[in-house]
């Protein structure tokens, strides 16, 4: 099944591509050791690691980064919100949202940013794509919200609204990954309900050995 990403500009497609989660997994994740003991004496016990789930999720799908070096200027407003100004190459200069649009407080009453994203992402009829900020990056300055789009049909570039953790400037450097998107076929669901009186048992049978059992080999490329 195929997926396409088209760039708003030459620039943006030659100099910061999507690209495939898996070649984009965080150093921290990569530095991680399969084992570890947490004292000298201890036992030998295995990490994040060797977590298929983590694994997958890491994995999977694609990843748009930032184009550009952007700095959010928040700002005092009446009423007790903050505003965003942003600096940024003009054609992807972020939008604002209304606190009052979404009246979650998060990071105190302050209004969303909506960073402008330049790749407009095609799937084939019936494929839709969850979009959510890569999780285990750990951005500690900006917090994008996840959403579902039917990118089937849907032929504009989706843009990323979030918030601040901070209310100084911050800068989101040029290459940071923003935006993790994995594509999926829609489909009906009917939800039911069962008792499995064994599910101990079963679950101490197969504890550890998800790989073995479950996993299923995921490829994007």
């Amino acid at each position: 099944m195929d997926i396409e990403f088209i760039a708003s500009s030459q620039e943006i497609h030659d100099n910061w591509p999507v690209v495939p989660a898996k070649k984009l997994v965080p150093d921290w994740y990569k530095n991680t050791k399969q084992e570890t003991q947490l004292h000298p004496n201890g036992p030998i016990i295995p990490t994040i690691k060797q977590c298929p789930p983590v694994t997958d999720l890491l994995t999977s799908g694609y990843i748009i980064r930032n184009p550009f070096s952007l700095t959010l200027y928040p700002k005092d407003e009446p009423g007790g919100y903050t505003g965003i100004n942003a600096q940024s190459h003009i054609q992807l200069q972020p939008d604002v949202h209304h606190w009052k649009m979404c009246p979650v407080n998060v990071s105190g009453k302050q209004h969303w940013t909506k960073i402008n994203n330049g790749w407009t992402v095609k799937t084939a009829p019936g494929y839709s794509c969850l979009f959510m900020q890569p999780f285990f990056f750990f951005n500690k300055n900006i917090t994008l919200f996840p959403g579902i789009v039917d990118t089937d049909k849907h032929d504009i570039p989706v843009q990323f609204p979030g918030y601040l953790h901070s209310d100084e400037p911050i800068i989101i450097e040029e290459g940071t990954p923003l935006i993790q998107i994995i594509p999926f076929k829609r489909e009906e669901w009917k939800m039911q309900t069962s008792v499995n009186a064994n599910i101990k048992e079963e679950t101490k049978l197969a504890d550890g050995r998800y790989k073995d059992i479950f996993q299923t080999k995921k490829k994007f490329q």
